[in-house]
């Protein structure tokens, strides 16, 4: 599963960026434990509301983003224009060699229509569908 408050703690596998962007696509509300929620914050950045982690006030961390599962998105790398699926809540961030070129080319033809140009424009770079390999 994948929260916002997760994104901070990936790092892109091939160039080991620390700074990725998401795009969320679907999103459901989870069940979360109010006694842990006083100790998690992001540290540096909320990929929520996309600004410095130190600019949101607590209180709109755990009234909105501690209960936000992503479903389906994509995670993409601005520094080596690779991007990542995120299906059923799992971030499938796998190096090059690993990732299943079909499967990634399915996943971007179902969603296309539903992404901003931004994002599309990474997913047709010939790095991001592993066509250099």
């Amino acid at each position: 599963m994948v929260r916002y408050y997760h994104l901070e703690l990936l790092a892109c596998p091939e160039c080991r960026n620390p700074r990725l962007l998401v795009y969320s696509l679907k999103e459901s509300i989870k069940e979360f434990d109010d006694s842990v929620a006083s100790k998690l914050k992001c540290r540096k950045w909320c990929y929520l509301y996309d600004r410095p982690a130190s600019t949101v006030p607590l209180d709109t961390c755990r009234k909105t983003c501690m209960f936000r599962e992503i479903d389906e998105g994509v995670i993409v790398c601005p520094s080596c224009g690779r991007w990542y699926p995120i299906v059923n809540s799992i971030p499938v961030l796998m190096d090059d060699k690993y990732r299943d070129v079909e499967r990634d080319r399915e996943f971007a033809e179902r969603v296309k229509d539903k992404l901003p140009s931004w994002i599309k424009q990474y997913m047709l770079h010939p790095l991001s569908l592993h066509e250099d390999k």
